[in-house]
Formats: C-alpha cells, structure tokens, sequence
C-alpha cells in the first residue's frame, strides 16, 4: 500500500459497461427510427451510424485512459489518489479524519474479485471505480492500524506529561493490543431467511416492481405486437369490465413476485456487526454492500413502521449521521446520512439492540396527545377541492366521479383519525421523541436537543383563533439536514417545548 497501486483490471469491463448505459438509449432510438427505411446502398445513410460509433469509441477511449493513469498509495499519515490523463488531479485524505469505508460488490465484480471502494472523511471523499477485494480488504486493515496507532500516540503523549512510568506500561500494552482490536468484532444482528421473506412481502413490493419494470416496458413497448398478442384472449373474454379487471389482477401479482424477489436480492444475507465505534453492515446477493457507520457522528434515532408491519409488531431502525460532503455517485451506499441498521425485526428486539448500541438515548414513549379541534383541518381544503371536481365530473363525464371523491375523502378522514391517536412528542431530560404519521407509515425519531439546528413555528390566524400552531425541528443529516413537523398541536404546549428548550431543563 505504500507504493502506487493500479485499479483492477475489471475497471476496463467496468467503464465500457459504464459506456454502454450512457449510449444505450440513443442507440434504441436511433435503431427504432432508422433500422426499417435503411437503404444499404447509399453510403450517405452510413453517416449518423459512423458518428454514433465515433463517439462510443471516444467515450470508451477516454473511460480506459482514466483506469489506465489511476494509482492510489499511502504516504505520511495521508491517503493519495492521482488520476486524469488530461488534466492531472491529486487528491489526499488525512488518514486520522477518515470515518468510513463503502463497498459495492456486483456481479460482474463477486466473480472476478473485484470492488468498488468509496473513502469518506466529514468533509472529502475517494472513490476508486474497482479494485481487488484483497486490496480493499488490506486498506481497511492499514487505515484502521494507522489510526488506532495515533490515537495511541496521542494517549503516550498525554500520559507521558503527568506519569512516565506508568506511561511505559501503557505504551507496551497497547502496541499488544492494536492488532487484536482490529479483530474484535461482535456480531449485533443477522437477518433469518423467514425475516427476509416476511419483510419482501410486506415492503411495497409492487411498487418496486413497477418502478423498475416500467422504464423497461417503455422502451419496448413499440417494438412489441401487442395486439396479436392478444388477439385470441380478447376472442375467448367478451366483457369489458371482466378484462380490465383480468389485466389488473395480472399486473398487480406479476408486479408482486417481481417486487418480492428484487427486495429478496438487495437485502440478502443482512448483517450487522460492531468494531469499536463503528458499526459495520453487509448485504445483497448479486450486488453485495459494505456500509461503515460512524456512530460517533450520530445525529438521531428514526424507527420506520408501515401500518401492515405495526400489525404484526415489526418495525425497521435507522441512524441520522453527519457529514460535510454532499454524495453524488450512483454507487453511495449511505444513502445521504440516513442509514439503516435493522431492516425487518420484532419492535421490543430492536430496541433491546439500539438501547445497547446508544445507551445515552432513553427512547421515551410518545405521548399521543394531539387535540381534536385539529382533526378536520386535515383534510377539510382537499375535501372541498374533490367535492368540486365530482362535480365537473359528473356533470361531464358520469356520478361515479361523486363516489370515487367521497372514497378519497373517507381514506383522508380516515388517515385524519390515525394522525390524531398516533402522532405526538414527548420531552423529557433533554431528549425528544417525536412521531409523524406519513400517508402510509409512522415515523418516530429520538433525538438530543443539543443536536437541534432549527426550531420553527407557524401559525395561521384561522390556526390562532382555534389555540392550534405548527412545530418544525430541523436536525442535521448528511450534507443537508433532516425536516420533523408535527401539526395543529396545542398552541399551549408548543409553548412549554419552546420554553423548556431555551431554558435547557424542561421535564414532564
């Protein structure tokens, strides 16, 4: 590591892969637009092909030189990467401020042996597109032993200044025990096979399955005879309502296998781990993660809950950390500084689990207290906008525009009468829970008030006659930070919160 080392070789199949999905759909449209008047013998018409292949190949040309000309080393407590053929950059990390290290596996890469590598400290980031899995194995261990060799460097000068005797001690001892800290590592949670059915099952797998399937649809759809297709069916079925209702059904249980398979492939084998303070979590099947969570930077505690799950008593557990730099590649696994740690898992094992991982957070119940002068204002204005577009509807088109509005209405009012029981805050010793309710989920967070950045509260004069006003928390998340409202709470007990926070000793 101490030497310039080169990319893996898979980073040449990688960046012509990598080609390939940024041409892929001009050249769909150009084959869809050109391929059925193509005229061979005109050499005019082999124009716009020989510019379409220029530019792949200089694409690609430029893609390999940029694998060619990266190196990264190690050298005096920094973390170096140069890279560029045509304009040279050098970039270098102080090893000492690295927090974590980010691993994505693919296919392609699981056989060859290859990763990609991303290297974040608060404020900068390294990635390196793909290298071997022993290389980025032996970066992790090298940083780590630089850094637990500091810090053991720092406690020597420390000690040495009040007890040079006991320092020496000390010192003996902890060149003992760096290598074996980089070993210790206690398993934290490990996800069972029947967890992982349970919870592709109740993850809004359509969803999933329509959101990846139907970019794909669209770019074939004109290239497939639907009609023929289909043809014999429409033969054989003669009821309208009978097809629409076949073609649902059909589309939403193909769009739910889909779904439940693609969340089986991504949380695979999910593992949790802990290292000092860090935890390290491990997952997906042909896409294999590798997540460093830096708990020292955390932020908040957010618990996940989507309505099927609370009635079966699962719940998902998630970190709000900090950092200065702003992600933008495709690959980042941290998901801007929200993370999860426990996907899919009994709600009283979770917090069995988090209360050991942070034991200075108390996670107090919420107090369900929101008033019921608030109820109808959340879904009075939608109402009377629906209510007015039945009207055009039924007036243009049919009545059932009159039922399908008062449905919507009685979903709203229902989610109204959710929001009511569920939602809430509670304030106690400098810690504050609060819970959202969501269009289909609860979120709760705990939090520190000393990681509070912002505090906002609205209020609008139809909102002050009935004592009801609005509370905004704002906490850092990644590079941005996170937004938690709750609404029309009572206006006295806003004001209470407000106080007790100024005065950084409020208690219920």
């Amino acid at each position: 590591m101490y030497n310039p080392q080169k990319l893996h070789p898979i980073s040449y199949v990688s960046g012509l892969i990598k080609v390939i999905k940024q041409n892929i759909f001009p050249f769909i449209i150009f084959i869809v637009f050109n391929s059925w008047d193509f005229d061979f013998t005109n050499i005019r018409n082999y124009i716009s092909p020989a510019i379409f292949l220029l530019i792949f190949l200089v694409t690609f040309i430029h893609q390999f030189l940029e694998v060619y000309v990266t190196r990264y080393w190690i050298e005096d407590e920094q973390f170096i990467v140069t890279s560029g053929w045509l304009n040279k950059k050098r970039k270098e990390l102080n090893i000492n401020r690295i927090q974590s290290l980010d691993t994505t596996q693919g296919l392609v890469d699981q056989m060859v042996g290859g990763v990609s590598l991303q290297i974040k400290t608060p404020s900068d980031g390294i990635e390196l597109a793909t290298i071997s899995k022993k290389q980025s194995d032996l970066i992790d261990q090298t940083i780590r032993e630089h850094q637990l060799q500091l810090k053991d460097t720092d406690n020597e000068a420390i000690i040495n200044h009040e007890r040079s005797e006991i320092d020496n001690q000390h010192t003996q001892y902890n060149h003992k025990t760096t290598s074996e800290a980089l070993k210790n590592e206690t398993m934290i949670y490990k996800m069972s096979w029947r967890s992982l059915l349970l919870m592709a099952m109740t993850s809004g797998a359509i969803g999933v399955a329509l959101a990846t399937v139907s970019p794909i649809l669209g770019v074939f759809q004109h290239l497939i005879s639907w009609e023929d297709w289909t043809s014999k069916l429409w033969n054989w079925i003669h009821s309208v309502l009978f097809i629409v209702l076949f073609i649902i059904i059909v589309v939403l249980v193909i769009s739910y296998i889909i779904g439940t398979v693609i969340t089986i492939n991504r949380y695979y084998n999910y593992t949790v781990t802990q290292q000092d303070s860090q935890l390290k979590i491990k997952y997906g099947l042909l896409n294999v993660k590798n997540i460093t969570v830096p708990t020292n930077r955390l932020q908040a505690v957010l618990e996940k809950q989507s309505f099927i799950r609370k009635l079966f008593g699962y719940t998902s557990i998630h970190f709000i950390i900090t950092s200065d730099l702003e992600i933008s590649s495709n690959e980042d696994v941290s998901d801007d500084g929200k993370i999860m740690i426990l996907p899919f898992i009994k709600r009283k094992e979770a917090y069995q689990i988090i209360n050991t991982l942070v034991p200075e957070m108390q996670f107090n119940n919420i107090k369900s207290d929101m008033p019921w002068r608030g109820y109808h204002r959340h879904f009075l204005i939608p109402s009377i906008i629906l209510i007015i577009m039945a009207c055009f509807g039924t007036y243009y088109w049919s009545a059932w525009s009159m039922v399908i509005a008062i449905l919507i209405i009685g979903l709203m009012a229902l989610h109204a009468y959710i929001y009511i029981r569920a939602a809430g805050l509670n304030f106690k010793n400098n810690e504050i829970a609060l819970r959202e309710v969501s269009t289909f989920s609860f979120k709760t967070y705990y939090f520190k008030t000393n990681k509070i950045i912002g505090m906002e509260t609205t209020q609008h004069h139809f909102l002050e006659r009935a004592q009801l006003e609005n509370i905004t928390f704002l906490i850092a998340k990644g590079a941005l930070f996170e937004v938690m409202q709750l609404k029309f709470m009572d206006e006295n007990k806003v004001n209470q919160y407000i106080k007790g926070y100024l005065r950084g000793d409020y208690n219920e």
